[in-house]
């Protein structure tokens, strides 16, 4: 804990620095009308919140800028969130269609969310496994070769052909279609795997030897869709080039790669999921390197009350929290209720 002193002097800090970049110093902040204190006095304290690890200097005699830890204390403990109005929560509904399809939806808030924050935007897109099937069909290519297609909710069709041991006929495709789409349609990935595989069992007892080819392969696709990585969406990647922090072509071009990468990223948006609520993660707790100048405000988005996956923003630790994880907060909340509808 900090005494009120102390948290003023490193409140104004953050101002100070949050505004222009540069390191404070004590005369700096001894001059504003709030602080009233001689600049030795300031600088004490300074030295004080550096062994605390709040704070640090770059060069010698240059002032202080926070280090992680200070921006996580500020962060936590310190700053005050300026709220959208309504005004700006209509505006972003106008610009968020609901007549779009999920991935289209996904695209345009990421686009969006981008150009509020002046940032990178980042989506984790919904788990193939929260899917539901909307449609099986068979196309007989001839009585031992088939065609299996299967369309799920996110307009996505996938198909398979089977080639069989034993012939099957029209009327047998045509009632098995039947039987699957009366059982499992409307159902998650998971849900329907799990009638297919009851099914399974019924059919193997009664040596159905060509139905149970043709189940044991929609299974397998059902398999391989459910367990296909989340993929990230990345927008507005060409904005963190306006920021000093990654004014260095090396340095950002390292960062393009990371994002490419997504791993870094995928176990941040992993922890997210596992807790409601907004997170913000600063320099270190990204676990890579080339995130040590950066932040990244996150919060997951949801449909019916169930998590389908998280959005957020990624730029410089030196970013302006007061607005940015109000404007990210808020358009997940809007994002969701979109999704529900």
């Amino acid at each position: 804990m900090l005494s009120d002193r102390y948290q003023m002097l490193f409140k104004n800090l953050m101002g100070l620095y949050l505004s222009d970049g540069k390191p404070v110093g004590s005369s700096t902040l001894s001059k504003l009308p709030e602080v009233s204190l001689s600049s030795a006095t300031v600088r004490n304290v300074l030295a004080d919140l550096e062994q605390m690890g709040l704070l640090h200097s770059p060069h010698t005699s240059a002032g202080r800028v926070p280090t992680d830890l200070g921006y996580r204390f500020f962060v936590d403990s310190l700053l005050t969130f300026q709220l959208p109005t309504l005004g700006h929560e209509h505006a972003i509904r106008q610009q968020l269609s609901t007549d779009l399809n999920q991935d289209r939806l996904l695209q345009e808030t990421a686009k969006l969310l981008s150009g509020m924050t002046g940032m990178a935007s980042v989506v984790m897109l919904p788990s193939k496994a929260q899917e539901t099937l909307q449609q099986v069909d068979f196309l007989m290519l001839s009585p031992k070769r088939v065609l299996m297609v299967l369309v799920f909710s996110d307009q996505d069709v996938q198909n398979r052909v089977v080639e069989l041991e034993q012939s099957i006929s029209a009327d047998q495709l045509h009632a098995l279609a039947n039987f699957l789409n009366a059982e499992c349609l409307g159902l998650s990935l998971r849900h329907a795997r799990a009638k297919l595989m009851a099914t399974l069992a019924r059919v193997e007892q009664e040596h159905q030897t060509a139905e149970l080819a043709l189940l044991q392969s929609a299974d397998a696709l059902l398999s391989q869709q459910a367990s296909e990585r989340r993929p990230l969406m990345v927008a507005g990647k060409t904005k963190l080039i306006d920021y000093e922090e990654f004014a260095d072509s090396q340095k950002l071009r390292q960062l393009y790669h990371a994002l490419q990468d997504e791993q870094a990223l995928l176990e941040l948006f992993d922890k997210t999921l596992q807790a409601p609520g907004l997170k913000v993660f600063i320099g270190s707790e990204f676990g890579d390197d080339v995130y040590q100048s950066c932040s990244l405000v996150a919060r997951p988005y949801t449909m019916e009350g169930e998590v389908l996956g998280v959005l957020g923003v990624i730029g410089p630790s030196r970013m302006n929290y007061q607005k940015v994880v109000p404007q990210v907060d808020l358009t997940g909340k809007i994002l969701s209720s979109l999704l529900k509808k």
